[in-house]
């Protein structure tokens, strides 16, 4: 990446080292750095109760982060009702499911 750019992880966390990129962060070589998605989460009875990087990459001034709250954003619960209906839909028709979960890929 060219010096200064910014980094936005739209995967899972684990796709990104995390002390390569707070040394990158820290440094200047990278400009900024936005995510929802972290290398540890602590749970409660219900929820996340602690987050975030090891490394409290999420403290510095040049990273924008929310934990893991992604799916809260507009439109995203009504099509995953939609895209879980069309998945019913052709399973019961004997179609090829357009968005089959792959255990192998992760996801």
């Amino acid at each position: 990446m060219k010096q200064g750019s910014f980094l936005i992880n739209v995967g899972r966390a684990a796709t990104i080292q995390e002390k390569p990129l707070y040394d990158a962060l820290t440094s200047g070589r990278l400009g900024g750095f936005g995510t929802d998605v972290w290398w540890r989460y602590e749970f409660g009875r219900t929820f996340p109760i602690g987050w975030g990087s090891r490394l409290d990459i999420q403290r510095l001034p040049n990273v924008i982060c929310s934990a893991r709250e992604a799916h809260n954003a507009d439109g995203v619960l009504e099509r995953s009702i939609e895209w879980g209906i069309d998945n019913l839909v052709e399973f019961a028709e004997g179609q090829p499911l357009k968005r089959e979960v792959s255990l192998e890929a992760g996801y």
